[in-house]
């Protein structure tokens, strides 16, 4: 494994390794992840780059994988798109490009794999039990691919603002990476199959959705599609940076930062006191691979020490 990214696989041995730790610690260890310099310095294509050639995505990999060069592919053209911009947003940058990428990726590690010779490669039990193809959340051959690629081009020419409309900037997001996609001249019936998927998966991340997307998540009656779970993983991948304990308030004044001129009320009541606390109150995490992670009893621990603190200074 290239050493670039060897502070993720120690992190993953760690969590295997240690069945016991705690949410604390566990948020703690991703904190250090988000914030390593290796991770900082590496620019959006070779982060991706490096990804695709690490163990969870090899183990993921199959032979005729059309999904892999697409990746590294949609990479590339967001990296020309945000340099040639004046200005990249704050929040909505490079940064967070690269940080749902790599949320992506430590949301599915936790799942069971097939490794290059199709043998398992299996999970110790851990903090939520393994998660096989007996699980509804598991995902096989192309699926783990889609979600690499809608988390690459989730906010493709991102503007900085917010939707006067539901799914306003996501639909450009779809627009501007179908496009770019149909100039490949890939078959058309390819892209008439996949792109639905990303359009499904990437609507899913307007935070306005979110309830919606919880409600169907724990429904019985009726169940959660494949594609269902899929837009939940996006989506817990889209909050993971911004809910840890240290990163997530650096990621909270980037926000606000991205919001002042054009929201100055929004940015002041996200720097409140109390703003990170109701976003913390606002979001879940649900699936078995956020459950490894124990990124939901950390953000409860959060928000419990935060009513606390707002206890104290009141």
């Amino acid at each position: 494994m290239n050493d670039d990214l060897a502070w993720l696989a120690q992190f993953q041995a760690q969590l295997e390794e240690n069945p016991t730790l705690s949410p604390a610690q566990i948020a703690a260890d991703l904190d250090l992840i988000f914030t390593n310099p290796a991770f900082e310095q590496l620019s959006f294509v070779a982060l991706v780059k490096l990804l695709i050639e690490s163990p969870v995505w090899q183990g993921f990999d199959y032979e005729n994988n059309p999904y892999k060069a697409l990746c590294l592919q949609l990479s590339m053209e967001i990296e020309a798109y945000n340099l040639g911009l004046q200005a990249e947003p704050a929040y909505h940058s490079r940064s967070h490009f690269k940080d749902v990428c790599l949320g992506i990726t430590l949301l599915l590690g936790q799942q069971n794999v097939a490794n290059n010779n199709g043998q398992s490669i299996q999970r110790k039990p851990g903090l939520a039990g393994m998660i096989d193809a007996s699980n509804p959340w598991f995902l096989v051959a192309e699926e783990p691919w889609i979600l690499l690629f809608s988390a690459i081009g989730h906010d493709f020419g991102h503007p900085g603002m917010m939707n006067t409309q539901p799914f306003e900037i996501e639909k450009k997001s779809i627009e501007k990476i179908n496009f770019w996609l149909r100039a490949l001249n890939l078959p058309s019936n390819f892209i008439d199959e996949f792109m639905p998927k990303v359009e499904t998966i990437i609507l899913a991340t307007d935070p306005m959705y979110l309830n919606t997307l919880l409600n169907i998540i724990q429904s019985t009656s009726p169940p959660p599609t494949k594609l269902n779970y899929l837009s939940m993983l996006m989506v817990e991948a889209d909050l993971l940076a911004s809910s840890l304990p240290t990163h997530g308030l650096v990621l909270t004044e980037a926000l606000a930062a991205e919001w002042q001129p054009h929201y100055p009320d929004k940015a002041q009541i996200l720097m409140a006191p109390d703003g990170r606390l109701k976003f913390l109150q606002h979001i879940d995490f649900l699936g078995p691979h956020a459950q490894r992670l124990a990124l939901n009893a950390s953000r409860m621990e959060l928000i419990e020490q935060l009513q606390k603190s707002k206890l104290i200074s009141s």
